[in-house]
């Protein structure tokens, strides 16, 4: 079973922490979502490591192993670099991109509710959906090629997404990348908004010479789009878009059923529909829609 690397630290500014030593001796704080995210990974017997810069003295799930960060980068160069402004997203790329790479194991954010084992591939990749009409369509060609699917089972043009899997093929390219990311975070921005849009760009590149993996569609990793507005999300959505009839930027949304049925994993993208909000609030948890995918989910794994 390849081990799966989760990261999670929450934000010092959204949590008043003003000093380094408030930050790393507070508790971590998780969210009713991440009680569902692991206890999905308990019900599949998953060997997971949660990587976090914060204390963790109750926890009481199976088979996640908690995991000090500052092994990997420190506690100073963390907090430096969101006093300097990148996210701590960045953090949690390079974190899970170097401890992947020495374990051979599967990069997978903290709002990915797992449905089934994951594929026993040496490698693989995923995408989510790309818009295929609109004024952000894609323009597929040689400065944006799509991603490179190597059995050819379908166009590859969709978004690089995580998870991924690494496998002996690229293990130490990925870990130089995770360097490169960190050694980037130590240092002052430069002000360009697309300055770190170079991580998945890499994966992409990446995954385009490694002719043994496997590329998935987006149903497969990531069924979701991240479209909508800030406080609002596909999977809770009541009455439901997901219905297999309906139509978004030329993208048909797959239905609940379908989600269920062949996805790996589903990724929710609440950080970020919640506008980076550090974690799903309960008020929000206590009113999900008996109908809304996340309470299918929940039944699906048995959630109570």
């Amino acid at each position: 079973m390849s081990k799966i690397i989760l990261y999670w630290s929450n934000i010092p500014a959204k949590h008043n922490y003003k000093t380094l030593d408030e930050w790393k001796n507070s508790e971590l704080i998780f969210s009713p979502l991440h009680d569902l995210v692991f206890r999905s990974h308990e019900r599949l017997n998953n060997d997971v490591e949660l990587w976090t810069h914060q204390k963790v003295t109750d926890f009481k799930y199976k088979g996640i192993e908690i995991k000090d960060a500052s092994e990997i980068i420190s506690h100073q160069d963390v907090f430096n670099g969101l006093l300097y402004g990148h996210s701590i997203a960045f953090v949690a790329d390079a974190v899970r991109i170097k401890r992947a790479s020495q374990t051979l194991g599967i990069v997978l954010d903290m709002d990915s509710v797992c449905l089934r084992p994951f594929p026993n591939y040496d490698s693989w990749y995923s995408t989510m959906p790309a818009k295929r009409t609109g004024g952000m369509v894609p323009k597929w060609g040689l400065k944006k090629p799509p991603m490179v699917v190597h059995d050819n089972s379908w166009d590859g043009k969709e978004l690089t997404a995580f998870p991924i899997k690494i496998g002996k093929e690229k293990q130490e390219i990925m870990s130089d990348f995770a360097d490169r990311i960190i050694e980037k975070y130590r240092r002052q921005p430069r002000g360009d908004k697309d300055e770190w849009n170079s991580i998945l760009w890499t994966v992409k590149a990446i995954a385009s010479t490694d002719y043994k993996a496997k590329v998935y569609q987006p149903i497969y990793m990531s069924p979701l789009p991240a479209w909508l507005s800030k406080g609002k999300c596909y999977s809770l959505e009541s009455p439901t878009r997901l219905n297999g009839r309906t139509e978004l930027y030329g993208y048909l949304l797959p239905s609940i059923d379908e989600i269920l049925e062949k996805s790996f994993i589903v990724a929710h993208f609440f950080e970020s529909a919640f506008q980076n909000a550090d974690h799903i609030k309960k008020n929000i948890w206590d009113n999900i829609a008996d109908d809304c995918l996340l309470a299918k989910e929940m039944d699906f794994i048995g959630y109570k």
